[in-house]
């Protein structure tokens, strides 16, 4: 039996749930951008604005240049929560296996319930009319045999429809599509295939699996693999899984090391007092760098022991901030997202440091005692009572003749 894996998207959902609670943006071209920077990027765009040219990422003023009239919104993020949680209650009420891919995104697995609700495509109709009388939302949803297939399927159709896939089309259905449609096609590989001059997927499939492999290493099998339309993995239903998240929109777009590390130490210190208000420490740590060009790039590690101080922070999102700048492209935008948190009473040990010598322990030990010292200084003085002294200040370039 195969599967049977619907993807529901609602194109902007922010917007659209927006426009819920405020019919008169019906129609018109609606922009999400956060508040307090002039240079805010673009959250989301509305299919109104996509047509004049906005897309996200995009500077704030750049946006409103192309497109004049757009109305700015700020994100109501317990609005989207709210509308998010009655969309997946509406959806439980097909499958348990649901998968939340992103805002707005889900994923359902519909195997083996046809005795109850039919087919999948006629189940996924049913879904798309419940979602619209019940909610006012206008879902996509695509049908498929894998989680890859139907979301795809669901883009192709947007901002609203219904897109099914039968079972062994897969590669066809994908073969004329933009190859930038495949998850493995992002970032520096979408740059290398484009110098294959490989712009459908099925430009991808006159190559061979070793060529691939030779040019593109493992992601090339990956490549290959979404190009057929193979894709194996399961629709999981998330976990709690709580994380504190920083982000900064940098002045001007940088490539300086200087102001990158500045702006991600500054991550670091917000993200730290957040943790430790809420007494827990990151096993997991995300570095989301986004390009003028609005290409993203991110990389994470795992923490071990978890940590929740600033230096720590601050060492081990520098190393991967670094492995995240592969590209001459200036930055524009910095996420920091500390993952996996525990909400354990700090560990005491047990011989006491000198029974290790100056080991991790004891330096952990000692960054957490300074970032509690900051914490109660700033809680009674001000957050300006201690800041970042000029660590990461460009060294002075010695004149000439002159010595170091």
């Amino acid at each position: 039996m195969s599967r049977s894996v619907l993807h529901v998207d609602i194109a902007a959902f922010p917007i659209a749930v927006e426009r819920v609670i405020e019919p008169g943006l019906r129609g018109r071209p609606v922009l999400l951008a956060p508040p307090g920077s002039a240079r805010a990027p673009v959250l989301v765009a509305s299919q109104e604005a996509a047509l004049e040219g906005v897309r996200a990422g995009m500077p704030l003023p750049v946006a409103l240049r192309r497109c004049p009239g757009a109305r700015v919104l700020h994100p109501n993020e317990t609005l989207y929560r709210r509308a998010t949680g009655a969309v997946l209650s509406l959806l439980g009420g097909y499958s348990p296996l649901i998968e939340p891919a992103a805002l707005g995104q889900t994923f359902l697995d519909l195997t083996g319930t046809a005795r109850l609700f039919g087919a999948a495509q006629d189940a996924a109709a049913r879904i798309r009319r419940e979602i619209e009388t019940r909610l006012r939302l206008k879902p996509t949803v695509g049908v498929a045999t894998s989680k890859l297939v139907s979301r795809v399927a669901a883009r192709v159709i947007r901002p609203d429809g219904l897109c099914d896939v039968f079972p062994g089309a897969e590669a066809p259905f994908l073969a004329p599509l933009p190859v930038g449609l495949l998850p493995a096609a992002r970032g520096a590989v979408r740059e290398r295939l484009s110098d294959f001059n490989v712009g459908r997927v099925a430009d991808l499939l006159r190559f061979s699996q070793a060529q691939l492999l030779i040019a593109f290493g493992a992601e090339g099998g990956r490549l290959r693999s979404q190009a057929l339309g193979i894709d194996a993995s399961p629709v999981r239903p998330p976990e709690a899984a709580p994380a504190v998240v920083e982000e900064e929109t940098l002045a001007e777009d940088s490539n300086e090391e200087v102001v990158l590390l500045r702006t991600l130490l500054s991550l670091c210190e917000r993200a730290g007092a957040r943790l430790r208000r809420l007494q827990a420490r990151a096993a997991r740590l995300r570095v989301t760098l986004r390009h003028s060009d609005d290409i993203v790039e991110r990389r994470e590690e795992r923490l071990a022991p978890p940590v929740a101080a600033d230096r720590l922070l601050f060492a081990r999102a520098r190393a991967i901030g670094e492995r995240a700048r592969t590209r001459r492209v200036r930055v524009r935008w910095i996420e920091l997202r500390c993952l996996d948190l525990s909400r354990a009473p700090r560990q005491l040990e047990l011989f006491g440091p000198e029974a290790f010598g100056a080991d991790l322990s004891a330096r952990a030990g000692a960054a957490e005692s300074l970032a509690d010292a900051v914490d109660r200084i700033r809680g009674r003085f001000g957050e300006n009572a201690i800041v970042a002294g000029r660590r990461f200040a460009p060294r002075p370039v010695p004149r000439e003749g002159m010595t170091r």
